[in-house]
């Protein structure tokens, strides 16, 4: 089972490189963020190659932290894409040389000097250990191109004093324009901000990531069925927003969306019955979830003003929203799924 083909090749390369007997967290994560700086050197990753592929971005991961995020995430995600915000603790990764030109190069009068100086360059995250021990227990979702993790890059010059400065990725990040949203918050409507549906997303849980990775990759075609269906159902959702009876169209759509889910939720109750995923003491939980539709300038610029997360996204929707009486112009959306923190660990 492969999602991303291009994420894919890039984790079984990481996990091939792994050095033999890597076993402390921390030391995972930091080799991780040096393999992928070294990918694509200055620009993080093949951009130019990812940028074909679709993606989710969680937003928030802190507030229920990487494991639980990406159970809770798994049903409607293609590619979860985590990452931390520029407000994390950095860790430095390495350094290499560079060389500064001043002098004015178009003037055949003037000389040009050039200097050496060291770069240093690292990611910033709450905790490497958390992180490295995500790493090492989601491998099959990584290695299947289902998840990844993109580090917050910073750089520092070691010859001149100051904070790190951060490697921007925005627009990498929401280029796709499907984001997974964990802070709690509710969405308010708004002309920047339109919800569509909210239901109770089903998800394994009662184990730990790596028998959860495993059942997800073994047991759940139902998985990608749904995210066919929500592909379609997005199409539908861009030409509802834009009708002259648009809520009603999107009640129609909420309630087949929900449909959907529901025969997901059937599929898991009879994968879970199975001896086998039995014995591991899988329950299927549930999740509260609201699909929402935000405008995307709107949200660039929220996503820009946060640095790459945003843990008051409808706060600052809203008072984008408030100051903001300009007409759409763009028929562009979002689709973001809000996820709650309070979960039901007996829902079946």
């Amino acid at each position: 089972m492969t999602q991303n083909k291009v994420v894919a090749r890039h984790m079984r390369r990481f996990f091939s490189r792994l050095e033999p007997g890597l076993t402390a967290p921390s030391a995972v994560a930091a080799q991780y963020g040096r393999y992928l700086w070294d990918s694509g050197a200055d620009n993080l990753v093949d951009e130019k190659k990812l940028s074909r592929c679709r993606f989710y971005v969680g937003l928030s991961v802190e507030d229920t932290g990487l494991t639980e995020f990406t159970k809770r995430a798994a049903l409607i995600s293609d590619t979860l894409l985590l990452s931390h915000d520029r407000s994390s603790k950095f860790h430095e990764l390495g350094s290499y040389a560079k060389t500064a030109v001043s002098g004015d190069m178009t003037d055949v009068f003037s000389s040009a000097v050039t200097r050496p100086f060291t770069l240093r360059y690292g990611m910033r995250c709450p905790s490497l250990h958390a992180l490295g021990q995500w790493i090492v227990d989601a491998e099959p979702l990584l290695k299947a191109g289902l998840a990844w993790y993109l580090p917050s890059y910073s750089t520092i010059r070691r010859d001149e004093p100051g904070p790190p400065q951060p490697v921007g990725a925005i627009d990498f990040l929401i280029r796709d324009g499907r984001v997974v949203e964990a802070s709690g918050g509710e969405p308010i409507k708004s002309h920047l901000v339109r919800p569509i549906c909210q239901m109770d997303l089903p998800f394994i849980d009662g184990v730990d990531l790596v028998d959860f990775s495993q059942i997800t990759i073994e047991e759940f075609g139902s998985y990608a069925a749904f995210r066919d269906f929500l592909r379609l159902s997005f199409l539908s959702i861009d030409d509802a927003l834009n009708a002259s009876q648009s809520d009603r169209e999107l009640v129609k759509l909420g309630l087949e969306i929900k449909d959907q889910v529901r025969a997901v939720q059937s599929e898991m109750k009879r994968v879970r019955g199975r001896r086998a995923i039995a014995a591991t003491g899988a329950v299927v939980a549930g999740v509260s979830a609201t699909l929402v539709a935000v405008y995307g300038p709107a949200l660039q610029w929220v996503v820009g003003v946060a640095g790459g997360a945003a843990p008051g996204l409808w706060g600052l929707l809203q008072a984008r929203a408030d100051n903001d009486t300009r007409p759409l112009r763009e028929d562009k959306w979002y689709y973001v799924w809000a996820l709650s923190r309070k979960c039901d660990s007996n829902m079946f």
